[in-house]
């Protein structure tokens, strides 16, 4: 994909500098999780192999290689990287405040927001992991949208949450998405009336009005490592091998946008009605 290559190859993106995703995504912060996780990989492995599991411990070894041998001009552009992780999660925000800039001019009445959306049925417990479909889900949501009539445009991601509720500890899908509308609470209910909650405590959907873009960085995360390596680490092996099977991009949840690859970075573009389309609504 000419879009991972633009990032991968690029080494502004592993380094300081615009856009800032804050403290938690810091260049140094980035380089002791790497390490982190680099040990954590280490000790699965080991741990496969006394339980006579080689191809478990043969997935781990291979993973912990790759991560090893990241490094600057040759990354090794996996998801389950953290340092490739802040490089792709820095250029999608990047091309995501252009964008919304660009578009934010045309809709000077209304708002944008912050969505999230939780399906309750996207659960999985620890061993379940290589059962998580991305893309299977990210067209999940664009059906359920478009069967409810949502149509516009929407920019988002889908994250990975370690929850620990109801005494069970389980990887939760979810998506964190950016769209505008005139009323807020309005789309809120629509929501909740599609994205219903199991239990009274859930809140399935969320609605925030944005002060600016600083939510990007956060939106387009994947995981909290750093929760991870405090709650979870002898899960987050796993987890990383799921991520290493996902492209950076297939995470971005976008309708009506169109990613592509420049020279120097992404860009995001809205995505034209095609003449067919036109004639066949005017009709």
């Amino acid at each position: 994909m000419k879009a991972h290559q633009t990032v991968n190859s690029n080494e502004r993106w592993f380094r300081k500098g615009p856009p800032y995703l804050g403290k938690p995504f810091t260049v140094k912060k980035t380089a002791q999780r790497h390490a982190a996780l680099i040990k954590i990989l280490s000790r699965a492995g080991k741990r496969a192999a006394r339980a006579d599991n080689d191809e478990l411990a043969d997935a781990y070894r291979r993973l912990k290689a790759k991560l090893n041998a990241c490094r600057p001009n040759q990354r090794c552009g996996s998801s389950a990287c953290p340092k490739c992780a802040r490089a792709f999660q820095r250029a999608k925000v990047e091309a995501e405040q252009i964008v919304i800039a660009d578009l934010a001019k045309s809709r000077a009445n209304k708002h944008l927001v912050f969505v999230t959306i939780i399906p309750r049925h996207m659960t999985y417990l620890p061993g379940q992991f290589d059962q998580v479909n991305v893309l299977k889900a990210n067209r999940w949501l664009k059906d359920v949208l478009a069967r409810h009539g949502f149509d516009r445009v929407i920019l988002g991601s889908v994250d990975l949450g370690w929850e620990r509720r109801r005494s069970k500890k389980y990887l939760q899908l979810h998506w964190h998405l950016a769209m505008w509308t005139t009323n807020p609470k309005s789309l809120e209910a629509r929501l909740k009336v599609i994205f219903l909650r199991a239990q009274k405590y859930e809140r399935p959907v969320d609605v925030r009005i944005t002060r600016n873009v600083g939510f990007l960085g956060y939106k387009n995360k994947i995981v909290k490592l750093p929760e991870l390596l405090r709650h979870a680490r002898r899960h987050l092996a796993e987890l990383s091998l799921l991520l290493d099977h996902v492209e950076p991009f297939d995470f971005l949840f976008l309708r009506k946008l169109r990613l592509s690859a420049q020279s120097q970075g992404l860009v995001l573009r809205k995505i034209k009605k095609s003449k067919r389309t036109k004639i066949r609504r005017a009709s």
